[in-house]
């Protein structure tokens, strides 16, 4: 734990890998319902990582070769998700630096063998409030309650700690940055570490967490085609949201595709940003810089104004990929959606909170696009028909019905290889719903 008491980017991708292991089981390779041994959890944590079946493709995210290998396993932390269902969701490490305290909170992510209980936390897309920052996701906002109360018998750790470290992966990093937003509210420093973790807060809700928590306290990091990262639209917004944020760290997918899993795997995560011991988080921000988050030329092929539909003739995975970047060339200076490093379904999601006012302002050049996109969903529009929230609304539906069909399906083809998978999306699916139907 170097400069500023900030965990490496090794140390951070560690703790939110091997938190997984306080799930009973997950040792074995047959992750279940409850909470594994205080012994084998801290095996996997900070000793050998020799518990439990072995598996030579997994990382071993023990911290015994770290600077954080002299810490304690203070408590495994349970969490409740879905209908009750209360699992090991984490764990609270203590560490001494000289005479520096810290406390490090590890929660994990989805797991789609747990079934409905995990999966429907992630299916919760209404609001609700959380103190004084605003609305937040309301699943998210369960189960950190859960955690926190779990946490209650610990406070004392946690308050006398110089600095509290939250961790997460995925849900994990929903929950994760709750627990930052409420400990710094209670005067702690605080440092959050997530990775490819959905979006939490609404609107001004980031706004208020980056005051409290501070925006250079924030380390996120995503792959750009990572689909949990990308979906839950507007007015969900990610913490460092914008392209010119520092600890925004975007970084190139592993893979070319945005539904492959492994965009979303601890493993890739580690392999990004902490494949090497000494690897730092300026590292991290370097790679981050060689994000493309334009993709104009790709944008204006398929804005194409000739006979045929560029969009039904490549109604693929690959197509919706490239809708999530189409388009920034046409907003700038316009769109809430491009200054926050949103995406084109957060724009449909505008338009559909905000009337089509802001519609009007983008040209033809976007109904030509919004014409392709209704073909492609399936929508009749003819070429001088009005757009409206309600085919606004079908279009978002479709798009989002099917990335969360393909990310449903990544889940559960990818459980066997027991790494940490995506966590539902059907929070961006219902909240179409309920704001265009």
């Amino acid at each position: 734990m170097p400069v500023m008491d900030v965990l490496t980017p090794q140390e951070a991708s560690f703790i939110a890998t091997n938190c997984y292991f306080t799930l009973k089981d997950w040792i074995n390779n047959a992750p279940t319902a409850g909470t594994e041994t205080m012994a084998n959890i801290h095996n996997r944590v900070l000793g050998a990582g020799t518990a439990g079946k072995p598996n030579p493709q997994a990382v071993n995210p023990s911290l015994k070769s770290t600077s954080l290998a002299g810490g304690k396993l203070h408590a495994v932390v349970d969490g409740t998700t879905g209908m009750g269902t209360c699992t090991g969701f984490g764990y609270l490490l203590r560490v001494n630096k000289g005479h520096d305290r810290h406390a490090i909170i590890a929660t994990r992510g989805t797991r789609p063998e747990l079934g409905a209980p995990d999966l429907l936390t992630d299916a919760r897309a209404a609001m609700t409030g959380f103190g004084d920052y605003g609305p937040v996701h309301k699943g998210f906002k369960k189960t950190f309650d859960s955690v926190l109360s779990n946490l209650a018998r610990d406070n004392r750790v946690v308050m006398d700690a110089d600095v509290v470290h939250c961790v997460g992966h995925s849900l994990g990093g929903g929950v994760a940055t709750l627990l930052a937003a409420h400990f710094a509210r209670q005067g702690k420093q605080v440092r959050l570490y997530t990775f490819g973790s959905p979006r939490v807060g609404a609107f001004m809700s980031y706004s208020a967490m980056h005051q409290t928590i501070g925006k250079q306290n924030i380390y996120r990091v995503a792959h750009d085609l990572d689909p949990v990262s990308l979906v839950g639209p507007f007015p969900y917004i990610h913490v460092n949201p914008a392209v010119a944020d520092e600890n925004n760290m975007t970084l190139p997918s592993r893979t070319g595709s945005l539904f492959s899993t492994a965009n979303h795997d601890m493993a890739a995560y580690i392999d990004s940003v902490a494949d090497k011991p000494r690897a730092t988080w300026d590292m991290a921000r370097s790679l981050a810089r060689q994000t493309d988050h334009d993709n104009c030329v790709l944008a204006k092929w398929l804005l194409h104004d000739s006979g045929e539909s560029g969009w039904v003739q490549f109604a693929s995975a690959k197509t919706l990929g490239i809708l999530f970047k189409l388009f920034s060339h046409v907003l700038k200076g316009i769109s809430t959606s491009l200054i926050l490093g949103l995406t084109a379904v957060d724009l449909l999601a505008e338009m559909l909170l905000n009337g089509m006012t802001k519609a009007a302002l983008l040209g033809e050049q976007i109904f030509t696009l919004l014409r392709h996109a209704a073909t492609w969903a399936g929508i009749t529009v003819s070429k001088g028909a009005q757009f409206t929230t309600l085919i606004i609304g079908r279009i978002l539906s479709t798009m989002l019905s099917r990335l969360n069909s393909m990310a449903m399906h990544a889940i559960h083809a990818g459980a066997n290889h027991l790494v940490a998978m995506p966590l539902a999306i059907a929070g961006g699916f219902a909240l179409a719903h309920s704001v265009a139907l």
